[in-house]
């Protein structure tokens, strides 16, 4: 198919597009709900402008009809929804971690506005998730993932059907992951919880006349709040490994 519009070759631009918008829609950071789909679309069709020129030699050619055209360009969005949700498994890291914590210390039920999901949410949660998409611009992974877009077409040849196999053992690699660091997040607040609780118990057993549930409450809330504030830097640099190390093997 040769059709150009101001020298801009449609087929391959809406081939790559495909995978590019379906990548860009869930891709931490550019994909989050409080950025308007109009922008993340905007920015899917820019990339696909420009990196359209360098990758024209990969562009299968179009089929005859229309059912075939609309089979090409399906696959390439089923494609980028793979790798775009992958990289969004690796965010639920933070919510559970947030969860967890939130519990631990006694806030769970402590809920506030979160502009990443446009509702609200748990405190702590909230806070990890907007720290998560801070540090993701902080620190460069959001030019990593744009790298990796365009690496993924050496990962995944520019026309082959969707890899329904290698996607559902992605999605279950990426759950793990996703639940490993949340874990790994929490866990200092999970064992100084412990450690405490322990030691609630030994003293209401010592000392029976006192009401241990007013003294416990203030002091696990202020005691969980350090313990995770000294645990957030290595928790949080857990994570980011866990994302880079996902945008490098795309890429």
């Amino acid at each position: 198919m040769d059709l150009t519009i101001y020298g801009v070759e449609i087929w391959s631009v809406a081939l790559l597009f495909a995978r590019i918008g379906g990548v860009i829609m869930l891709l931490p950071g550019f994909g989050e709900p409080a950025v308007p789909p109009r922008v993340r679309l905007g920015i899917a069709l820019t990339m696909a402008i420009c990196v359209g020129p360098a990758l024209s030699d990969r562009v299968p050619e179009a089929a005859t009809s229309a059912w075939g055209l609309a089979l090409q360009v399906a696959s390439e969005a089923v494609i980028g929804v793979i790798i775009g949700a992958a990289a969004r498994f690796l965010v639920t890291a933070l919510a559970t971690a947030g969860q967890i914590i939130g519990l631990e210390i006694g806030l769970a039920f402590a809920q506030t506005a979160d502009p990443t999901m446009t509702q609200s949410g748990q405190l702590t949660a909230v806070f990890l998730s907007i720290l998560g998409v801070a540090l993701i611009f902080a620190t460069g992974l959001h030019h990593m993932f744009l790298q990796g877009i365009v690496g993924s077409y050496d990962l995944i040849a520019l026309g082959a059907p969707p890899p329904v196999g290698d996607a559902a053992e992605l999605a279950l690699e990426t759950a793990s992951t996703s639940f490993r660091v949340g874990f790994q997040i929490a866990m200092p607040v999970i064992a100084a919880g412990l450690i405490f609780r322990v030691g609630l118990g030994v003293l209401s057993r010592l000392i029976p006349q006192i009401q241990v549930f007013f003294i416990a409450l203030p002091l696990q809330v202020m005691g969980g709040l350090v313990v995770f504030a000294l645990g957030l830097s290595a928790g949080m640099l857990i994570w980011l490994d866990s994302v880079e190390s996902y945008a490098l093997w795309i890429g």
